[in-house]
């Protein structure tokens, strides 16, 4: 197999590498198989994550009563390292603000970085459109504080108090302020539910909501609640961690047995 990729990598320009190459070659369509899969209602085997399953109680519960349920998308700008926690808050507002929408109800989202307020202010227009409610679109239900992370942090807080939403769903990037948002709104009596990738983040949302969401778990928000694409790509990343673990121990055997130098 060795002088196979030898061989192949002496045929291609430099640059290219051939594991990346074959990678990429077997990902694309096992992708786009696996998302028109999920696109024409298949569902597929997702492990429970207990906090995805009380973010929609708490959508239905809010529909029915009228409630908003906020979503705090935090203080990471768009552009920079905290583009991907701040576009996964971005895609559990859009899941809310569409529920929402269908049901002619309020929604609630704060932010704590300019970059993100007109995405998430689009979100929730486009949401009120597709529902029929465009003339409802105000821009109201997305408030911006900041761009400090503790003046975010005291915005966002009299925001909840003021409204009083069914719930509350921490995802973005936080600081320190995560776990004085958190408390707060715990202090309130409402439920909570969120999570972070930074380590140090993580540890403090994790002990201050009733149901957190590790590393990972943040990025898999599409797949649990209403993004096919999104679950066809988790299906995708599966099947390779799965290889990927048994070519691990496939290689240890034949390593042990002398078979593979």
């Amino acid at each position: 197999m060795e002088v196979l990729v030898q061989s192949i990598n002496a045929l291609l320009p430099t640059s290219v590498d051939v594991v990346a190459l074959a990678i990429l070659l077997i990902f694309v369509p096992l992708f786009v198989a696996l998302s028109w899969r999920a696109k024409g209602g298949r569902r597929m085997a997702l492990r429970p994550i207990p906090a995805y399953r009380r973010l929609q109680a708490l959508v239905s519960q809010g529909a029915e009563s009228g409630t908003p349920v906020h979503v705090a998308l935090g203080v990471g700008r768009l552009g920079t390292d905290a583009t991907l926690e701040s576009l996964m808050g971005l895609t559990v507002f859009d899941y809310v603000a569409r529920r929402a929408a269908a049901a002619n109800q309020p929604a609630l989202g704060t932010v704590g970085d300019a970059t993100i307020l007109p995405a998430a202010q689009t979100v929730l227009q486009q949401a009120r459109e597709e529902a029929g409610h465009a003339e409802r679109f105000r821009g109201h239900e997305v408030q911006f504080y900041g761009p400090e992370p503790l003046a975010y942090a005291a915005g966002a807080y009299a925001a909840v108090a003021r409204h009083r939403p069914r719930g509350s769903a921490l995802l973005g990037r936080f600081g320190p302020e995560g776990l004085w948002l958190a408390e707060s709104a715990a202090g309130l009596g409402m439920p909570r539910l969120g999570g972070a990738t930074d380590p140090s983040s993580a540890a403090l949302l994790a002990v201050s909501v009733d149901h957190p969401l590790i590393g990972e778990e943040v990025f898999a928000a599409g797949a649990y609640l209403h993004r096919p694409s999104h679950l066809g790509s988790l299906a995708t990343q599966d099947i390779f961690r799965l290889v990927a673990v048994l070519s691990i121990i496939l290689g240890v055997i034949l390593t042990s047995l002398g078979y593979w130098r």
